[in-house]
């Protein structure tokens, strides 16, 4: 029997959010040590983390210090450990989160819940099932204004009729391509359309875009079009195009009674000078999400945390 191994290291200051490490290649383990909480004296707090392929995502062996006399518990975690991400696959959910209890007609709509477990501000979730509001099933929302287990709000979506209880999952990466196809909450009637998008766009000036508008949002006129991104505003999440929409039929996002329905997207197509470079650019990547907090392995912030990861081989010959 002969072994080899592939070992990769680093380090990093935390941000006291979730880190995601890009990596080399497929790993088999992980390991994290923070730096900072092992120099300190204090108890109940994790100093080392290790995750083997075999585990579930999102779970870990953590060794927690229990006194200042450096002794160490080590247990398993459920929630908040290591995810292994190859964004060349089906996108990434986390588990569904079935708390939600409601959707509200404000302006941006209030999701009230249980939990907020796992959740940080500019997620992107992905709602499903609300009763009263079919009309968000399937859709991305990037997240704004977390209140830990009370609500957060759907930072760019539509106004709509109230609805109650429902569950969502957290999208844990973007597609693979880039420019990304996004969905759209409004369009303006204006000389230059301004398009507002669900999710954080990442559109530049230049970038030529397809618009897909189907009839259960009313601006019909719009769809198909083709234009050129001549603005952009991230305070907003807009686009603003070349296409004058003044004439055209208000955009009105579904009601829930008008479930099924295709969405209304803005569908990339390249930038002006090269055509195909803006459509296709991809952005794959191969790592490993690490949770944040003081029992995961991302540590708060300012913690320092170091890693190693490795891929092993085996050659049986026997």
């Amino acid at each position: 029997m002969s072994y080899n191994t592939y070992t990769q290291q680093g380090s990093f200051v935390s941000t006291g959010a979730r880190k995601t490490l890009l990596l080399r290649g497929d790993i088999d383990w992980i390991h994290t040590w923070n730096l900072t909480t092992l120099a300190a004296g204090g108890a109940g707090t994790g100093v080392e983390f290790r995750w083997m392929r075999g585990f579930e995502d999102d779970t870990a062996i953590e060794y927690t210090k229990l006194a200042a006399d450096d002794s160490i518990a080590i247990d398993t975690i459920a929630s908040g450990g290591f995810t292994p991400i190859d964004s060349s696959k089906t996108p990434k959910l986390s588990a569904i989160n079935s708390t939600v209890t409601a959707v509200s007609n404000a302006s941006p709509p209030l999701v009230s819940l249980t939990s907020t477990a796992g959740l940080e501000e500019n997620d992107i979730i992905r709602i499903i099932n609300v009763t009263g509001a079919q009309q968000l099933g399937g859709i991305d929302f990037t997240i704004d204004t977390i209140t830990a287990n009370t609500s957060f709000e759907l930072a760019f979506a539509p106004t709509i009729v109230a609805g109650t209880i429902g569950s969502f999952r957290r999208v844990i990466k973007n597609p693979l391509y880039y420019p990304r196809h996004r969905y759209i909450s409004a369009i303006t009637q204006a000389t230059n359309a301004v398009i507002t998008l669900t999710v954080t766009h990442g559109f530049t000036v230049g970038q030529i875009v397809r618009f897909q508008v189907p009839a259960a949002f009313d601006m019909t006129e719009m769809n198909n079009l083709q234009g050129t991104i001549t603005a952009v505003s991230a305070v907003n999440n807009t686009i603003t195009v070349n296409i004058d929409s003044s004439g055209f039929t208000a955009f009105a996002w579904p009601l829930t009674t008008d479930v099924p329905f295709t969405p209304a997207m803005v569908i990339p197509l390249g930038d002006e000078a090269t055509v195909l470079d803006g459509a296709t650019y991809n952005q794959g990547y191969i790592g490993v999400e690490l949770a944040a907090g003081v029992d995961s392995p991302a540590g708060v912030l300012n913690d320092d945390i170091f890693w190693m990861a490795g891929k092993g081989f085996s050659v049986n010959n026997e």
